[in-house]
């Protein structure tokens, strides 16, 4: 490792990069007052809070470029002899643009001084990209539900958020109709992404509020130097010191007293869970050394205890109402150091450790929605952290080269209480009940990881003015080393199926007794997974007339997993990836030539990366494994319970007890045992993509207002879906006839290797899977937004998307087909709107101070999701017999039959051809505002969530099967019921 991260560095010396990740830049042009350009003016821009500044000078053709700069709001200056003095203040640099400013120098004495004043411009006349920026003052002045600034990205269109409030921490994102696991989070710059199982829970590393200086989300277009995603790039900028002690103090409150009791709890006459919420801490920055060098610290604690109201509806005598409990402690400490006029560095460390206990998190198993009861719950300990330092250095008046290096960390543990407390042995703890609608007894999760990445990037800007036209190119070089730890228990208490029973236990009575045992034998599951990846680009964006931008760019990604491929046939060596070349090309084009109005488009393919968690089964999935799970029976449930008959199987006579003597005979501890089945890997497996078209107008109505129309296609190609290489047939259509294994030749040549190697070798009992690239999906999206900047007493901010995103993949990480009938996976009938496809997206956010009050000024969120889509299924037949029961119910009307019952009208006869509930909430807050000395102001604020206290509701169950089919049993991710929440707020 440490010969490879030097071989690196030397590299990436001798190759430039580029990012403007975390920063921003400056260009203009200096004429003198008859329009002739002006060479030699120096130009100093200067962060206004810190004092630090960068000094170029005007070309040949009277162009400058300041690149590489901290978001801010800036001076610029402009002297040349003979000519007064230029002065432009508050000038407001954004995160990831590029702000054009034109200079006029008025001929006179240096002595004199000519200030100019004029609003910072809201459209990027360079820029095809599609996306937005958040301010802090966004972020601390509209109400917040649960403290994440990831909630706050679902203000811009085309991205659909999930604010959690059943997990800490968990909120994230879906863009472009894509898998949430598909986006690039950073922070300063740095990788801020979790390399294993996404970004399908937010960031790596969350990043308080508090602590932000901006955020841009660009969800199309993003130029070359962005990669390793095909959704939507996430950069966040925290703060710097400034030359005078600036900061916050500030805490939230809720508790059970000033929250409703929800939906269920009061339909099923359950006690108000005793819940609260307590959000406090601080920040402060200040100089170190005036103009030079400076701190930031920012601390945050969370204490809740949040209500989970567990709704049973065959069991009510299970409903109950439980409080899950977080503690979480967030810190931040940052860096900046102005050594020259040329040099300069910052050090940013964030750490957070969010522990939480007695979770109900729900399962979906066979497209059912199991919900936990009391004793099934979980336990989660997760330390995250990411340490970032960046090097800048002015080669000239048009180079500048910055050198990153990003650390990032997270240390997990998913449990459950009898685990966390009998020294870490999940076999120890009791089985977990798997009823036909609910689990109980006992959670069967028992896994953590260590997950650590480094990234070192090498960053150069190259403005070339004055060759037929201005270029302002970059180039760039990556290299990522990313590794996971991982130990897995799951299961190894060993899990009872119940099937079609939702009864307890009665020896007596057959139907209670369970018909499959599902558990983890051999003992855990240790495996070390470790990528690298590398990356070049080169982007132009060529200022071919002032009115005229073009925007050229080229991107090579390379992916390595060395994974061990251990006994597996079907490949020589691990596949590796080396055609992902993406051409960026673009147009931007200023209809008036003032900057106002503009017309872009643009052509990008965008690859993504291999998450670990959707490939690791290729390091467990081996014929001879020390752990692996397995089912008694093999093939089917028994299928004595369900026909009123005791069952056969020797592991379930004697009802939900273990019977381990037995298990540890047939699987011994400690050995190298033979796998059921296998999952092996593909010498053609390649890293999925993303075409995207984009064409769209933005326009500044006025000095603080803009619109924005585009039109999004894209095109995703090459998903990875599993294909089943040893598929089953049933002899019948019952769900309990046996699937038995038909093989296919490609697992018939296989086996000639592996019985050539392991003499009497037998044959696999189980699936064998591949994951190939046939998946594909399509998003067509008509993304509206109006933005107008805080004037007049208040802003606003409009978005609105019309999308639609389908294909013949869920596009849900690597899904299998529900179709394949022995070698073929029917991909045709699997044909149908994607997890994520979300039809109308509408959110309307602003702030607004009340005239003739003092200070009082309100704020809101209010947002409207239409469904999602879910399968209508039977579960109790299985017309093709191939061991599922993905068939959709023929077409028509369906509602469900009892209490919360939900209708689908018009349902469509194909996979997810139904759509639940959709999703409405207002947020409010009402604050007054006392500005005191010296800068200081305090504010109390008493917000509304859900103010109108809409039940919003999880997709019901589509299985037919159930006796929950088409009831509303659970609650959106993102539902709270209607509370208030009192604030503080002291800026100094």
């Amino acid at each position: 490792m440490k010969r490879v991260l030097i071989g690196l560095m030397l590299l990436l010396s001798a190759v430039t990069a580029s990012a403007q990740q975390g920063t921003t830049e400056l260009r203009g042009r200096v004429e003198d007052p008859q329009g002739a350009v002006l060479p030699g003016v120096t130009v100093v821009v200067r962060n206004q809070a810190t004092g630090m500044f960068r000094e170029t000078v005007s070309g040949a053709d009277g162009t400058f470029i300041a690149s590489a700069l901290v978001p801010g709001t800036y001076e610029v200056t402009a002297e040349l002899q003979g000519f007064k003095k230029f002065n432009r203040k508050d000038l407001d640099l954004e995160v990831g643009k590029t702000a054009s400013i034109e200079v006029k120098l008025e001929v006179g004495s240096l002595e004199e001084v000519v200030t100019v004043a004029a609003e910072s411009p809201l459209v990027d006349v360079t820029s095809k990209e599609i996306g937005g920026n958040i301010s802090s003052e966004t972020l601390v002045q509209l109400p917040s539900v649960n403290g994440n600034f990831i909630g706050f990205v679902g203000l811009l269109p085309g991205i659909v958020p999930s604010i959690s409030t059943e997990s800490f921490g968990s909120d994230a994102i879906s863009v472009n109709g894509q898998d949430p696991r598909n986006n690039n989070y950073t922070v300063d710059g740095g990788n801020n992404n979790d390399d294993v199982i996404g970004q399908r829970a937010g960031m790596q590393a969350r990043t308080p509020i508090e602590a932000i200086q901006e955020f841009q989300v660009i969800t199309n277009q993003f130029d070359a130097e962005f990669g390793r995603t095909s959704g939507a790039v996430i950069n966040a900028v925290t703060k710097q010191g400034t030359n005078a002690v600036r900061g916050s103090v500030f805490g939230f409150w809720q508790d059970g007293s000033l929250t409703e009791k929800d939906f269920f709890a009061k339909q099923q006459g359950l006690n108000k869970a005793d819940t609260s919420y307590q959000r406090w801490g601080g920040t402060v920055g200040g100089p170190i050394i005036r103009d030079k060098m400076h701190y930031f610290f920012s601390l945050e604690r969370f204490a809740i205890d949040r209500a989970n109201t567990i709704v049973i509806t065959p069991r009510p005598d299970l409903n109950d109402q439980q409080t899950t409990k977080d503690r979480v402690w967030n810190t931040i400490i940052r860096g900046d150091h102005q050594i020259n006029r040329s040099n300069t560095y910052s050090v940013r460390w964030l750490r957070e450790s969010s522990p939480q206990v007695n979770q109900i998190i729900p399962s979906v198993i066979g497209g059912v929605t199991l919900v936990p009861t009391a004793r099934a719950a979980r336990e989660e300990s997760d330390v995250d952290q990411t340490l970032a330092t960046n090097v800048n250095s002015v080669l000239s008046n048009t180079k500048v080269n910055t050198l990153r290096l990003t650390w990032t960390r997270e240390n997990v543990a998913f449990a459950n209480h009898c685990f966390n407390t009998n020294g870490r042995n999940l076999a120890a703890c009791e089985p977990t009940l798997q009823f036909q609608d609910f689990i109980d007894q006992q959670d069967n999760t028992g896994q953590s990881r260590i997950n650590d990445a480094i990234q070192l990037d090498e960053t150069l800007a190259w403005f070339l003015p004055n060759k037929h036209g201005d270029h302002d190119v970059k180039f760039g070089a990556q290299y990522e080393y990313s590794g996971a730890a991982n130990e897995n228990q799951g299961n190894m208490n060993g899990t009872f199926a119940f099937g079609r029973s939702n009864a307890n236990f009665n020896s007596a009575d057959p139907r209670t007794y369970p018909d499959r045992l599902t558990i983890r034998v051999g003992g855990p599951s240790r495996f070390y997974e470790k990528a690298h990846y590398t990356s070049a680009f080169v982007q132009d964006k060529w200022r071919f007339t002032p009115r005229l931008t073009l925007s050229l760019g080229l991107r090579y990604d390379l992916e390595v997993i060395p994974i061990p491929e251990t006994d597996d046939p079907l490949v020589e060596s691990y596949p590796v990836d080396k055609n992902n070349l993406q051409p960026r090309v673009g147009v931007t084009y200023d209809l008036g030539g003032g900057g106002k109005s503009i017309v872009r488009g643009g052509y990008g393919r965008f690859y993504d990366k291999s998450h670990f968690e959707l490939i690791g089964g290729l390091y467990t999935g081996t014929p001879f494994t020390s752990s692996f799970t397995t089912n008694f029976p093999l093939t089917a449930a028994d299928p004595g319970p369900r026909n009123g008959q005791f069952p056969t199987d020797p592991m379930l006579v004697n009802g939900p007890v273990l019977n381990r003597a037995a298990i540890e005979q047939q699987f011994p501890t400690g050995r190298l045992l033979r796998n059921n089945g296998a999952s092996w890997d593909n010498p053609d497996r390649r890293v999925p993509y993303t075409d995207q078209v984009t064409a769209g107008y933005e326009r500044q109505l006025a000095g603080n207002m803009a619109v924005s129309a585009d039109y999004v296609r894209a095109f995703s190609r090459d998903l990875l879906m599993s294909k089943n290489l040893n598929p089953g047939l049933r002899a019948t259509t019952a769900v309990t006839s046996p699937v038995v294994p038909q093989g296919s030749a490609e697992l018939s040549q296989a086996m000639v290797v592996l019985q050539q190697k392991y003499p009497g070798f037998a044959p696999f009992t189980t699936a064998v899977t591949q994951p190939q690239n046939v998946g594909k999906v399509d998003y067509d999206a008509l993304m509206l937004s109006l933005n107008k900047r805080f004037s007049h007493s208040y802003s606003a901010q409009v978005s609105y998307t019309l999308a639609y995103s389908r294909g013949n993949t869920t596009g849900n990480g690597v899904p299998a087909s529900g179709f394949q009938v022995l070698d073929d996976m029917h991909l045709e009938l699997n044909e149908g709107p994607t997890s994520f496809d979300t039809r109308h997206n509408f959110v309307v956010s602003g702030r607004a101070l009340v005239p003739h009050t003092g200070g009082l000024n309100l704020s809101w969120v209010a947002r409207a999701l239409s469904g999602s889509p879910f399968s209508l299924t039977n579960g109790n037949i299985d017309p093709d017999r191939n061991g599922t029961q993905a068939e959709p119910l023929p077409a028509g009307n369906y509602s469900g039959n009892g209490q919360n019952a939900f209708t689908v009208k018009n349902y469509e006869a194909r996979r997810n051809g139904a759509y639940g509930p959709g999703f409405v909430q207002l947020d409010a807050r009402v604050g007054y505002s006392v500005r005191l000395t010296n800068q200081r102001r305090v504010e109390l604020f008493a917000d509304i969530f859900n103010a109108t206290n809409r039940t919003n509701f999880l997709n019901p169950t589509g299985n037919q099967a159930s006796a929950q089919f088409l009831l509303l049993t659970g609650y959106s991710t993102s539902y709270t019921p209607r509370k208030l929440q009192i604030g503080a707020r002291l800026e100094f």
